[in-house]
């Protein structure tokens, strides 16, 4: 099922409900400019989104989608439980100047979670970005994934951040004042945060980093 014919049939749903596409939004707890961003670039919620959806619809992914066209291939993983795989983001994180942060996630595929990460503490807590520029060369290469969790700052190490508006991997270092953004590369220069900045936001630490070959 592609994105216009899911987003006509909830319309209709919602239609029969006489109801609104905000009140549909504000019952699943999800947010109405992120889904209204969605339509406009003919795309399906993501898999947690598009559950509540349809739960507050009051109906089944096999009810919405037709079983005879099978599970599309993201509902497919949520519905079998697999907790094996997390989510590979849309969302571009800049080894480089800085890519600026979309206003809404996307899940592009899945991927296996390595063996040392399948702790009690990280189920649930992990997910996988792709990476654009060379300032974390020769750590993390441009086209590369990483694999993090949402804990945040944790100590040293090399983080996914949001920064001025960006979004970045970078090593960070705590420093007197603040926290130190740094660059493997040398040809980039460090970056400073203060302490009482709230221009930065520290999603987690990256644990492992996929090369392509």
């Amino acid at each position: 099922m592609d994105a216009n014919l899911f987003w006509d049939k909830v319309k209709k749903a919602i239609s029969t409900k006489g109801k609104t596409f905000v009140w549909l939004c504000e019952q699943a707890n999800v947010d109405v400019q992120i889904m209204k961003n969605r339509i406009y670039k003919g795309r399906i919620p993501d898999v947690e989104d598009t559950l509540k959806l349809l739960a507050v619809l009051g109906t089944t992914v096999e009810e919405f989608f037709g079983v005879e066209e099978q599970f599309p291939p993201k509902l497919a993983v949520a519905c079998a439980g697999d907790m094996e795989k997390i989510p590979v983001f849309e969302q571009l994180f800049s080894c480089g100047k800085g890519q600026f942060s979309q206003d809404s996630e996307y899940v592009d595929s899945y991927i296996a979670i390595p063996d040392d990460l399948k702790t009690k503490r990280l189920k649930g807590h992990l997910a996988a970005c792709k990476i654009r520029g060379d300032s974390m060369e020769p750590t993390i290469f441009n086209g590369d994934t990483i694999i993090c969790d949402d804990y945040g700052y944790q100590e040293d190490g090399i983080y996914a951040i949001l920064f001025e508006g960006k979004s970045f991997v970078k090593r960070l270092q705590r420093v007197s004042g603040g926290m130190k953004i740094i660059s493997d590369n040398p040809a980039y220069e460090s970056m400073f945060a203060k302490n009482d900045t709230e221009e930065l936001k520290i999603i987690g630490k990256v644990y492992y980093i996929l090369h392509k070959v």
